[in-house]
């Protein structure tokens, strides 16, 4: 089994028979095609991120089915038999649906089922998930080098954070002498929020309880649309067998908004949850990228104070 791409054969190749480190190789050089950071792709670890700029591969959001294609051509596994599961109502607020799962079958192409990818932020957690699903034995000592998806979140945050605090800093200092006081404000509000910041990283306690709170705003969206969908499938049994087409295809056109916002609230669920319940839980690597990001930060920071001492208040 291989495709071509650009001249070049890549032979798929079982999972059970090469290192988590192996895999990894394979992945960051199979992404290549779709990082627009050549400096951050070159020198790509298992933490690396795909999306961002910044700290990532500058891979857009639109190119991650992309990316999950060119995993999946990669590597064959022995989970190859799709079975429908039914779902009880499941913590994310699934719902009574179905969903699939993967079972042992004729060794094939490997398959990455809708929703499994959405935490496969970096190399080291895209092997995480695929130990999880069972295609990669599990090895204890790759995983604990590798950072969690609610590091990689906060941590990418945090350099965001940074990157506009240092960006903000250099408009108020080019500013025109009319625009002195609104940049140094905006200044002045940045400067708050990324000091508050850096303390948040630096509290697992607080900052775990942050995530949850996001987690349970998400949830709480997806309860209220669930219910608006419910009232508009009300709404359309009532007009089903009445004379009143208009009516039934404005109602439809509403169902199908709904939905689609559904889905995406799911998505954006399964990120916020899985961020909530690793939020709190370091291990020394995860120990080490908040460290880092918080030195940044308080440098910056401490840039940021010179730069506004510069400009007196009322200019």
């Amino acid at each position: 089994m291989a495709f071509k791409r650009k001249e070049t054969t890549v032979e798929a190749v079982d999972l059970s028979t090469i290192t988590p480190e192996d895999a990894q190789t394979r992945i960051i050089a199979g992404v290549k095609k779709y990082a627009t950071n050549e400096a951050n792709w070159s020198k790509a670890d298992r933490n690396t991120p795909y999306l961002g700029h910044i700290t990532g591969m500058g891979i857009e959001s639109a190119n991650l089915a992309d990316i999950t294609m060119s995993i999946e051509r990669q590597f064959l596994t022995k989970k190859t038999k799709k079975v429908p599961v039914a779902l009880k109502g499941s913590p994310s607020g699934g719902g009574s649906e179905t969903e699939f799962t993967l079972e042992d079958g004729d060794l094939g192409k490997l398959r990455i089922l809708e929703g499994q990818d959405s935490v496969m932020a970096t190399p080291g957690l895209t092997i995480q998930k695929l130990m999880e699903l069972g295609h990669l034995p599990t090895n204890a000592s790759y995983l604990d080098g590798t950072a969690s998806f609610a590091t990689i979140v906060s941590v990418g945050a945090g350099h965001r954070l940074t990157d506009a605090l240092r960006k903000t800093a250099l408009r108020m200092e080019k500013s025109q002498p009319a625009e002195k006081t609104e940049a140094r404000a905006n200044l002045e509000s940045l400067i708050k929020q990324a000091r508050d910041f850096e303390t948040l990283l630096g509290d697992p306690a607080a900052l775990a309880a942050s995530k949850q709170g996001d987690f349970q705003t998400d949830k709480n969206s997806l309860e209220a649309l669930t219910h608006e969908l419910s009232i508009v499938n009300e709404k359309l049994k009532g007009v089903t067998s009445s004379d009143d087409p208009s009516r039934s295809t404005s109602l439809r056109a509403e169902e199908s908004q709904i939905r689609t916002r559904i889905r995406m609230m799911r998505q954006k669920l399964t990120v916020s949850e899985e961020t909530a319940r690793g939020a709190g839980v370091r291990k020394s690597v995860d120990t080490a990228k908040f460290q880092e990001v918080r030195a940044l930060l308080a440098e910056t920071i401490k840039l940021a104070v010179e730069a506004l001492a510069q400009v007196p208040a009322g200019c």
